[in-house]
């Protein structure tokens, strides 16, 4: 019985570690993947500041009229390149 613990004490050991860094991947998956409103991206860049993105004013100037539907995609598309 000499020698017994060293080498179940290290595969135990190996084992524990991948266990636990599984479980920090998961965890870590799943907090990612959580709202995705909340992911970073140019639409939602002014919701963590308070303040409304490019997005959402060229879409408000369009919605009241201040810009024509050429002009609405002509801007969208530079601000989506």
């Amino acid at each position: 019985m000499m020698g017994w613990g060293y080498g179940i004490g290290a595969g135990m050991w190996i084992s524990w570690l991948i266990i636990v860094l599984i479980t920090a991947l998961l965890v870590f998956l799943v907090v990612r993947a959580g709202d995705p409103e909340d992911s970073p991206g140019p639409r939602s860049a002014g919701r963590l500041t308070g303040r409304p993105t490019p997005f959402e004013i060229l879409a408000d100037r369009y919605a009241r009229g201040e810009i024509g539907t050429d002009e609405y995609e002509d801007r969208l598309s530079h601000l989506s390149s």
